[in-house]
């Protein structure tokens, strides 16, 4: 009793309340982003450490840096939403939400993504009742309720509103200087591990998936609801300043790196059994600037925000797109035609493109014409084998695992990849044939995006952040020409992607108020 009355003397005194404990508002942010990141992240750390291993060695560093990348994110992204009346309700949120997705991310292995979270907004009861569990009872008591009761306890401070402004503000510029710099400094384990994982290191990292997942619904919604503004024709003015013959085919290749290419001097395996028979072939060094197809297109097929598919066709030129896989609209006001019916089974590949390609030969009679393809399945990983036919799986052993670090070798990793090659060799032979036969008079080119890392420097696959150039093997692509006409090729050391651009606006002779004639390397 005496001890009571002492315990109670000095709370009144003090005014001490074991219920009500008082934490500033950037320190909120701070401790519960913090603690809640290394709770819920901590149950299912097998599952995304297990693609940082690099050939049984754990990359400690790489890992390290990827966790703390999230807990910037996070803390970033709460203190951006986290304000007087919405600090306790999205705190409550996000701890249902982690508190569910760590149990069914434990469960099921499932990826948290704009899809599942949609998809989980539409569920019924019959569903919700299916999925339940009484395994269940541990994470809803210790990761959502008990969490949940804590945030209602605790005490919120807010600063004047200058120093809560300037507060807020220097803590996400710190977070987010702090995300970039480790992304900078540990790209390729983190490039390579989410590559390796089709981006499972993203879905299942807590709470970055929701928030992420989130924050693209709420976009999206709020797009549906903006007045939409009348779709504007392009202002661009273009004209054929001579009149003559000639059918321009552009193939864009996908990941296809130069350095694989027998055509170049690749020796460990022919690659190019077709194309090297052809003694007409012009191989140009081509140059990337991006490794992502997203951005890698548009330096081909966009200049100015102008697609070359847009000139062409307000030129007057017959003008049409072909794809496997899609072109991120960048053939403009033409469109783009995607490969159907395709003969191996239903599954499409990039040899698809060709019979497109001859329907529409087949209606030329005279003057220009201009045609892409889009060559997208291409040499892209980690699963090479899936973008090719089966019969062009000829150079074995071959790398069938997506984890292409730890569970293959590296002379299966250059034939699964060698393999792609072999295939973009018999694709643009049957597209060059087909020019040939049609007798049509045609320039054809060819090249691809960017190319590809092969454990180059511990480099997998493609990308590099902003800012820093592409490696040699991602830079150097083949770009490879052949005409039925007279045409001059100007020497240059390298030759550009967007100079390709301007080299078909002068093929077809269009002159335009965004042509580069000095851009140029091929002439008539």
């Amino acid at each position: 009793m005496k001890d009571n009355a002492i315990c109670m003397f000095l709370m009144k005194k003090y005014r001490i309340n074991i219920l009500k404990f008082k934490v500033s508002h950037t320190s909120f942010c701070i401790l519960y982003s913090t603690i809640s990141y290394i709770v819920y992240n901590f149950i299912n750390f097998d599952k995304i450490s297990k693609w940082f291993y690099i050939k049984s060695e754990f990359d400690y560093i790489g890992l390290s840096a990827f966790y703390l990348i999230g807990l910037c994110l996070s803390i970033a992204v709460f203190i951006l939403f986290a304000h007087r009346w919405t600090i306790k309700p999205l705190a409550i949120l996000l701890t249902i939400l982690s508190g569910i997705s760590t149990y069914f991310i434990a469960k099921y292995d499932v990826a948290i993504d704009t899809s599942m979270i949609v998809n989980a907004l539409n569920t019924d009861t019959t569903e919700v009742r299916g999925l339940l569990s009484i395994q269940m009872v541990p994470y809803l008591i210790f990761l959502i309720i008990l969490p949940i009761i804590v945030i209602y306890f605790v005490g919120i401070t807010f600063s004047g509103k200058v120093k809560y402004l300037l507060g807020s503000i220097t803590l996400f510029a710190s977070a987010m200087v702090l995300a970039l710099g480790l992304l900078y400094a540990q790209f390729n384990p983190i490039h390579r591990a989410g590559n390796m994982s089709k981006k499972y290191i993203i879905h299942q990292l807590i709470p970055v998936n929701h928030m992420r997942s989130i924050i693209s619904i709420i976009q999206s919604r709020i797009k549906t609801y903006l007045p939409k503004d009348d779709i504007k024709e392009i202002e661009v003015s273009a004209h054929t300043t001579t009149r003559d013959n000639l059918v321009v085919v552009l193939a864009v290749g996908e990941s296809a790196r130069q350095k694989n290419f027998s055509l170049y001097g690749y020796a460990k395996q022919n690659t190019n059994p077709i194309l090297s028979k052809d003694k007409n072939l012009h191989m140009l060094n081509g140059v990337a600037k991006y490794g992502s197809t997203l951005y890698a297109l548009p330096e081909i097929l966009t200049k100015e925000e102008v697609p070359l598919a847009t000139i062409t066709a307000k030129a007057g030129i017959n003008t049409a797109c072909y794809s496997h896989f899609s072109l991120y609209d960048n053939c403009g006001t033409v469109g783009e035609t995607r490969v159907s019916n395709c003969g191996h089974g239903g599954r499409c590949y990039d040899e698809d493109v060709i019979p497109l390609l001859n329907d529409n030969l087949k209606s030329y009679t005279s003057g220009y014409k201009f045609i892409v393809l889009h060559l997208g399945g291409g040499s892209h990983g980690p699963n090479y084998q899936k973008r090719y036919p089966p019969e062009f799986q000829r150079f074995h052993p071959m790398c069938l695992d997506a984890d292409v670090v730890n569970k293959c070798t590296i002379d299966e990793l250059y034939n699964s990849y060698d393999n792609t090659i072999l295939y973009t060799d018999y694709v643009l032979g049957n597209i060059i044939n087909e020019l040939d036969n049609s007798g049509v008079p045609y320039v054809f080119i060819y090249i691809s995006d960017h190319g590809e890392s092969l454990m180059e420097n511990d480099r997998v696959f493609h990308g590099m952040p902003p800012g820093i150039p592409l490696p040699p093997e991602q830079r150097h692509v083949p770009l490879i020409v052949k005409s039925s006409i007279p045409l001059s090729i100007l020497k240059r050391q390298e030759y550009r992607q967007p100079d390709v651009y301007d080299s078909i606006l002068d093929l077809l002779s269009v002159e335009s108020n965004i042509t580069d004639k000095e851009g140029s390397f091929l002439k008539k």
